[in-house]
């Protein structure tokens, strides 16, 4: 039996607290054995885990007790309440995990001090004073700097000054292989210049929130009539994960999202003709913001590309900080008002079309379902009494949400609901293609993720439709609805949504 068992209560029965907010608790110690306590102290504190190496965030301390013997049969209780950090935000991911603790140690000494552990979730509150507001470049978060990593720094100054110096005599020999480097690059951006010209290329927002409208402008002058495949616009997030140092170090990456959009179809550029043209793309919801430590990162991307036949592409890749959408101000009116009237490029025509505009007018009158008129019993399937509606889904989210956050009785609500179909209308806030699907239907793999919510409520739900749904889907905007048949499948405690599945239709 241990000397002495701990545990940590918190007021919120769920653990979710704020950026800001006060964490208040109790520690709870049962005494087995009479012990010498040099002291008791709770810390609190942030790390990462997972595949790669622990980043941990500054450990602050509050002490309970002072030396003090404590004899066994005892029952101690010490209340507890602290600020709790504001950034980074509790994560769970492939690779990574970022997650807030509260420890507490109970100094015994000369011997294995009892301690314990747990965690809470922290979802996004105050701001954090790093972010002013400013949208036009990466904001890099400073910690503060120990003693012990400051003489680290002066060490390794040292070793690499040595280095140069030593080396330094034989940097003649790498001229010519930087002169021969330096001299493929120069003609490869030539050929590419040949073509193109100058490539101007304008994002006024770097610093992106989840779901948030994203303008970007493009424009050049072809100097020569050709060819293109393409111009395009690809989103990429991938974390990134490094276990082990020096020669053993392994970096684990993960790709967590990946969209391409196609900027303008394929077709000839001609000579002298201006391309100049702006963009609202709809950037992805997430809850994978981006992360900068030493050794897990989340990174998130944009990457332009004129895709140029047997001939070489003009590409730029520029880096963007995904943060939550409560920290960014609303955008300059300066930039949004430039892009006001923009269409909204994610649902640009397929190549073929005339024009964005004739393909939205095209579409826009189209149901929400299919047109399964031929199929037999179709519009039975649809209109089916199922023995739900509205009301009971309403009352198992009700269930789940009074449910423990932590145990499986939110698991079982939801199991109890397996068989049962529900007729859903979703307003529609996004459609995205499905990535990294983890069910075992191979039949939404390829299909498209709705988020939204459920109509005439404020209740938030994800849908993952089949692929059979994607011609219809793929042309519904931010403001439309889809209504379809659908089963539970999770609930997502971090957005406090339902998470269901279409019901296809074969």
């Amino acid at each position: 039996m241990a000397r002495c068992d701990i545990r940590i209560t918190f007021d919120s029965p769920d653990r979710i607290y704020r950026g800001g907010d006060t964490v208040v608790g109790q520690v709870h110690i049962q005494v087995n054995e009479d012990i010498r306590c040099n002291g008791i102290v709770l810390t609190h504190y942030w790390r990462t885990h997972g595949r790669g190496n622990a980043d941990r965030g500054e450990k602050h301390e509050v002490r309970l007790s002072e030396t003090v013997p404590l004899q066994a049969g005892e029952e101690l209780n010490f209340p507890f309440e602290f600020e709790s950090e504001i950034w980074p935000l509790t994560y769970h991911g492939h690779y990574i995990n970022v997650d807030h603790f509260v420890h507490v140690g109970v100094d015994v000494p000369w011997a294995i001090d009892p301690k314990h552990e747990e965690e809470y979730i922290l979802l996004p509150g105050e701001r954090p004073p790093e972010f002013t507001g400013g949208r036009g470049e990466v904001i890099e978060f400073k910690k503060k700097a120990t003693e012990a990593k400051g003489i680290v720094k002066v060490i390794l100054f040292i070793v690499v000054a040595m280095f140069l110096a030593v080396f330094a005599a034989f940097a003649i020999v790498l001229i010519p292989v930087i002169l021969v480097c330096g001299g493929i690059y120069w003609v490869w951006k030539s050929m590419i210049a040949s073509r193109v010209g100058e490539v101007e290329l304008k994002l006024p927002h770097l610093v992106v929130g989840p779901g948030e409208q994203w303008p970007l402008e493009l424009s050049f002058t072809p100097k020569k009539t050709f060819p293109v495949n393409g111009i395009t616009l690809k989103i990429f997030a991938q974390e990134a994960a490094t276990s082990g140092s020096g020669t053993n170090s392994t970096t684990h990456r993960h790709t967590l999202f990946e969209e391409t959009h196609t900027l303008h179809p394929g077709g000839a550029l001609r000579a002298g003709e201006r391309f100049s043209e702006q963009f609202l793309i709809d950037f992805p919801e997430t809850d994978a913001f981006s992360i900068a430590e030493s050794d897990n990162k989340i990174a998130w991307s944009a990457e332009i590309r004129i895709d140029i036949p047997r001939f070489p592409d003009w590409s730029k890749k520029t880096e963007l900080q995904v943060i939550p959408l409560g920290f960014l101000d609303a955008a300059e009116p300066s930039v949004m008002e430039r892009f006001a009237s923009v269409v909204d490029h994610r649902y640009a025509a397929p190549a073929g079309t005339e024009t964005t505009a004739e393909s939205e007018a095209q579409w826009s009158d189209t149901p929400d379902r299919p047109d399964t008129s031929g199929t037999p019993d179709s519009s039975d399937r649809v209109r089916a009494d199922v023995g739900t509606d509205l009301a009971s889904l309403l009352a198992i989210v009700n269930e789940i949400e009074q449910a423990g956050r932590f145990g499986n009785e939110r698991s079982e609500i939801v199991a109890a609901t397996a068989g049962r179909d529900y007729d859903v209308k979703i307003l529609i806030d996004r459609v995205s293609t499905t990535f990294g699907f983890s069910g075992d239907d191979a039949r939404f793999e390829n299909g498209r993720t709705i988020i939204g919510t459920i109509a005439d409520t404020d209740q938030k739900v994800q849908l993952f439709a089949a692929e059979t749904s994607n011609d219809s889907l793929d042309y519904l905007a931010r403001g439309g609805s889809w209504q379809t048949l659908a089963t539970v499948k999770s609930w997502d405690s971090l957005y406090d949504r339902l998470v269901m599945h279409e019901v296809p239709i074969d």
